[in-house]
């Protein structure tokens, strides 16, 4: 019997080297090329300011190299059938293209170069490089490794090009998808994760207007010192010395059917702010915030600590964003006082809400599963919030609800106890 793991993000980790580590066998099924999920998109990670490198990087590898875990990236779930104990599972695997034990890093890096083709790169956002049809996910991907874009590559389009494929020998244009299927699979934990918000969603804000307006995740990689500008904060060219954060875009918002708190925005600003403020020490920094929640251990002593550094807090509700020659200016409302105030800037970072994954309600649909309002998976009860109703099936991390990194590491392994236990139930 053995146990499948939607979703490579870190509850979804920490789940899958549980099992393991308990002489399960696991199936570990995650969607993007690489392990990771949007935890290896951050630069460091809040209160104490560790690099998420440092732990992400060691826990991708220890279970990617696990003896007892299959894992199956660029891959879906399309069917589930069963019941607890027994359930059948087809798994859809796409291709790469590209082996990647034939593949060294000198064949990789020279058939980069000679790729014609250039495209937004989507870890960075598209905000600030572009990468090859065929590319490496990221600088510590697991598994690491040229992958082909197949919607990219010219190969695809006409047959016209195989640059690649002549100076590196992993190239492998006839590689096909393939469907596996994985029977006795005795519980299933889906950990799929979270989408960002888009800010578009509020057209008001002009996200998509101004360069100067970015999300906190286009801040992060950015603040990432193996990132895309090398650590350096650089807008349109220049630094930076008046940047903004409006609070809560996307979230505690029934204009876009999000009335939830999304739990991590107040504290991932606060370490953004001071992480912009040890990179640039004269710059002036405001938060407009409508709540501030520094819930979680040592945060509140952290919050703290980024005010000594002279970032100012208003209360304040973000309503519009427009220009002002060079720069831009947030009008918010505060909601105690009951009137309107501006900051002007020389950037301004939209704190994005977390959202349902786009693929939520179709791969409910798959498990049997239900979803709420907002289109987070439901648990069983609010005092187990890893089960569902079905039994065998459970939930971690932030497909169940908005939760930081810590929090989605425990529940993966909660939901990994659960699954155990139900195995075990199951053999007697």
């Amino acid at each position: 019997m053995r146990s499948l793991i939607i979703g490579g993000g870190p509850a979804g980790l920490q789940a899958s080297l549980d099992l393991a580590d308990a002489g399960y066998d696991v199936y570990l099924v995650e969607r993007y090329f690489s392990l990771g999920g949007h935890a290896v998109q951050i630069a460091k990670n809040y209160p104490n300011l560790t690099d998420i490198k440092d732990f992400m990087k060691p826990l991708m590898e220890k279970v990617y190299n696990h003896e007892k875990i299959t894992v199956l990236t660029n891959a879906e779930v399309l069917s589930v059938d069963g019941e607890v104990g027994n359930f059948k599972v087809k798994v859809e695997k796409r291709p790469t293209y590209v082996n990647v034990e034939k593949c060294t890093d000198d064949a990789c890096k020279k058939a980069m170069e000679v790729c014609p083709v250039e495209v937004p790169n989507e870890f960075n956002l598209g905000l600030f490089d572009k990468r090859k049809a065929i590319f490496i996910p990221f600088s510590y991907s697991v598994p690491y490794g040229c992958v082909i874009d197949e919607k990219s590559c010219l190969h695809f389009k006409d047959e016209g090009c195989s640059r690649c494929n002549e100076v590196c020998d992993g190239i492998n244009f006839e590689e096909k998808r393939e469907i596996v299927q994985i029977d006795d699979v005795g519980s299933i934990i889906v950990a799929t994760g979270f989408d960002p918000f888009d800010p578009n969603l509020r057209p008001e804000l002009a996200y998509d207007k101004y360069k100067n307006v970015i999300t906190s995740l286009e801040l992060e990689r950015m603040l990432d010192e193996n990132g895309p500008t090398k650590g350096k904060i650089i807008i349109d060219g220049k630094e930076p010395k008046s940047i903004v954060f409006a609070h809560c875009i996307g979230s505690r918002d029934k204009k876009v059917d999000n009335p939830y708190c999304s739990r991590i925005c107040c504290m991932y600003t606060a370490k953004e702010a001071y992480m912009v403020k040890e990179k640039i020490p004269d710059a002036t920094i405001s938060v407009s915030y409508i709540d501030m929640r520094a819930f979680g251990k040592g945060c509140e002593q952290f919050y703290e600590e980024v005010q000594k550094k002279q970032v100012l807090y208003r209360r304040g509700v973000a309503a519009e964003i427009y220009g002002a020659g060079d720069q831009v200016v947030l009008r918010a409302e505060d909601t105690l006082l009951s009137n309107a105030y501006e900051f002007n800037a020389d950037l301004i970072v939209l704190a994005v809400g977390v959202e349902p994954r786009s693929d939520s309600a179709e791969l409910s649909k798959v498990l049997g599963l239900q979803i709420d309002d907002c289109g987070f998976f439901v648990e069983k009860s609010i005092y187990d919030t890893c089960e569902t109703e079905k039994d065998g099936i459970f939930i971690a991390g932030c497909c169940q609800g908005p939760k930081d990194i810590q929090d989605s590491l425990m529940q993966g392994s909660a939901a990994a106890v659960k699954a155990i236990g139900v195995m075990k139930r199951c053999n007697n």
